[in-house]
């Protein structure tokens, strides 16, 4: 008799390691389990990271202290997690990552042909991560210093360039810190300090005798520097020494990555191809009932993933992976249309379903322990409804990311279609509305005051920033180092006012002036906005504490009285200046607005701005007689709230946004509130406003 047995067949559930981002694989008979410790990633296949994207995302979630954070730029992505350090700020927080060339390097024996070259490591972070955050950043910036001893740079004006370095996509860059992007000038030639005027750098002079040119790169897509390239160092005597700064960004632009859908439409974006496993996060903003966020199939809808608003209180993930049509719902308790922000975590992977809205418990759904998924889909992901347009989502939708990978929704911003940049909801019915022309950006359910084009600053925009001047003491506030080039010019001679415009320092057609000041002295030239031709603006305090406003357009100078009684009283008292081609109007304090005309005839451009003084003009070259006789001693007092156009030089100075803002001053110049204006809602008259009144 043959003897019989049973056979045990064990499924090698470990090969191919199930388990993502290293993680270990542990198997028994019939199931697999992923050991995550030392990842930096969680879940059933170590799929999620347990850091943050960024610095801005970890202050958003409470963390308002300075030190070593570890972030993961893509998240679930490929790149590992690293340490970098963050500073927080009250409205924003920088990241700042270092490496080994922080520190001078010497370099001597380079030519041109067998240059030096210094790669620049960055610490913690591979290349490609310190890329990853950069290219999410809002701003970065990198300090970069070349001191030369007979050791030409760019070798400018039109040779060929010694020493140039390599940035993001291993371009090489022939310009310098402080200068513009492929302009092949260093800061020097900008700022006007060159050693020797006929070259754009101080060391492409060539003089036996030390030198430098440093400043900040600040263009966002070659950074970060990569590697620095030097090659006119052999001569006899011939040394240079080079340095890079730490990367330093701010922002996080996919945290904020908003559109409004206002149409029944949907976006199309490439394939996505996840493998093994997929997470999908997003908020959301609506008040219809339901509508598709996403979708992505094959040919035949055989395979598909879809998620979507089901009813009032339901979000759904509905999937064909392998095994049939299957489906996680979350019901919430409350509804999920009142037009505030939600958020959105869906994941698959061979364990399991996942569904997560805002911090409401998960809904699962697992799988057996033999399923094998397939996520190989071939149409272009569909976002804000299904295929043919089936039940589409009207709404907002921000920070939609695949797998930890942004999806630029604001890329695909058609007003045409419906589909708008932002969104509007909260700040629609703000309990406090942002003051002082600040815009309003919500967030998730509440809103935020963006102060950056005011005067101002606070969470609404409230808080005035002024200074106390001491007699002879000034500001400066540069709005160029350079005129305008004739074809700059006359390209945007027709161009309607625009906020660009008033940040490239354009002839602008319109100008928009506010400050609130305070003193007991007189004269006093409050506000003087210089050009580099002829024109200028100026508010002057005359000597019987009248307010006198001289506006220089073209060839006339024009003259308009403000007030007829006395302001210098030690009361706060509010200026406002607009004009709009030939036409000005001002407002002191409460009273009636009065309305001026120009010269016809005239060309109504104020000629290249320059620069704005505040308590003493101390401008280069020729002064009008008429500011002269003003101008000295000088403001002893107190100025607020100062803004021209989108300029605000006392903001610049008491609360930069840059590492070296554009502005000087000389004397005592000591940050006070004590010019602020009192805001007062409705109108008052001046002569029954106890502030503005002798009594």
């Amino acid at each position: 008799m043959r003897g019989m047995g049973i056979r045990c067949v064990l499924e090698f559930w470990c090969s191919p390691n199930p388990c993502e981002h290293e993680g270990r694989c542990i198997q028994s008979w019939n199931d697999f389990l992923c050991i995550c410790n030392n990842t930096g990633y969680k879940g059933e296949v170590c799929h999620n990271s347990v850091y943050r994207e960024s610095c801005e995302a970890y202050r958003l979630n409470g963390k308002y202290w300075s030190g070593n954070y570890t972030i993961d730029p893509d998240l679930s992505g490929p790149l590992r997690p690293f340490t970098v350090y963050c500073k927080m700020k009250l409205n924003r927080s920088w990241t700042i990552i270092d490496h080994n060339r922080i520190d001078s390097t010497k370099v001597t024996g380079s030519t041109v042909d067998r240059p030096y070259i210094g790669d620049v490591r960055y610490v913690n972070a591979s290349w490609d991560e310190v890329t990853a955050l950069a290219n999410t950043s809002l701003y970065c910036e990198q300090w970069i210093d070349f001191s030369c001893y007979k050791s030409r740079l760019l070798n400018t004006p039109h040779g060929r360039p010694y020493t140039y370095w390599i940035g993001r996509h291993n371009e090489s860059h022939e310009y310098w810190g402080g200068s513009f992007p492929e302009s092949g000038k260093c800061g020097c030639t900008i700022n006007k300090t060159c050693t020797d005027p006929k070259f754009w750098c101080n060391c492409d002079a060539d003089y036996r005798q030390w030198y430098s040119d440093k400043g900040y790169l600040s263009f966002r897509d070659h950074l970060p520097v990569r590697r620095i390239v030097i090659g006119d160092t052999n001569r006899t005597g011939s040394e240079a020494h080079f340095s890079v700064g730490p990367l330093r960004c701010y922002g996080d632009r996919s945290i904020w990555n908003t559109i409004a859908i206002t149409k029944p439409t949907y976006l199309t974006f490439p394939t996505f191809k996840p493998g093994p496993s997929a997470d999908i996060t997003f908020h959301f903003r609506t008040y219809r009932t339901y509508g598709v966020f996403l979708e992505n199939s094959d040919d035949h809808l055989r395979n598909f993933i879809r998620i979507e608003l089901n009813s009032t209180t339901s979000v759904i993930f509905v999937f064909m992976v392998g095994d049939g049509i299957r489906n996680v719902t979350l019901h919430t308790p409350r509804a999920l249309n009142d037009n505030e922000w939600h958020y959105v975590e869906a994941e698959i992977n061979v364990k399991m379903a996942r569904l997560k809205v805002d911090f409401y418990p998960p809904a699962i759904h697992k799988f057996p322990g033999q399923t094998h998924i397939t996520m190989q889909f071939t149409q272009p992901l569909l976002v804000g409804a299904a295929n043919h347009t089936l039940r589409p989502f009207l709404g907002c939708l921000r920070g939609l990311r695949l797998n930890g990978a942004p999806v630029d929704l604001e890329g695909k911003v058609d007003e045409r279609n419906g589909v708008r940049r932002n969104c509007t909801g909260a700040c629609l019915n703000a309990s406090i509305p942002c003051r002082n022309g600040g815009q309003c950006i919500d967030g998730y359910a509440s809103y935020s005051c963006d102060c950056n084009n005011t005067a101002f600053d606070g969470y609404y925009c409230h808080l005035d920033i002024g200074a106390f001047f001491e007699v002879g003491s000034w500001l400066r506030y540069d709005i160029r180092t350079e005129p305008i080039p004739d074809d700059a010019w006359w390209a945007n001679f027709w161009i309607e006012p625009h906020w660009h415009n008033f940040t490239l320092g354009y002839n602008t057609t319109t100008d928009d002036i506010e400050f609130s000041f305070s003193t007991h002295k007189t004269p006093a030239v409050l506000l003087y906005v210089s050009s580099f031709h002829k024109d200028y603006i100026a508010v002057l305090l005359k000597k019987d504490g009248t307010l006198s406003l001289r506006y220089r357009l073209g060839l006339i100078t024009h003259k308009f009285q403000l007030t007829n009684r006395n302001l210098a009283d030690g009361f706060p008292h509010f200026v406002n200046i607009t004009r709009h081609n030939y036409t000005v109007w001002t407002q002191v304090d409460y009273m009636e607005p009065w309305v001026e005309r120009l010269t016809l005839g005239e060309i109504p451009r104020f000629d290249s701005p320059k620069s704005i003084f505040l308590g003493r003009v101390m401008e280069v070259g020729d002064i009008d007689y008429d500011i002269q006789r003003h101008n000295s001693p000088g403001l002893e007092g107190c100025i607020s709230g100062v803004r021209y156009n989108i300029f605000a030089p006392l903001k610049a100075y008491f609360r930069p946004n840059v590492t070296d803002p554009p502005v000087t001053t000389q004397g005592y110049v000591v940050e006070s509130n004590c010019g602020a204006f009192p805001p007062v809602l409705g109108y008052i008259p001046w002569e029954d406003d106890p502030w503005f009144t002798d009594l």
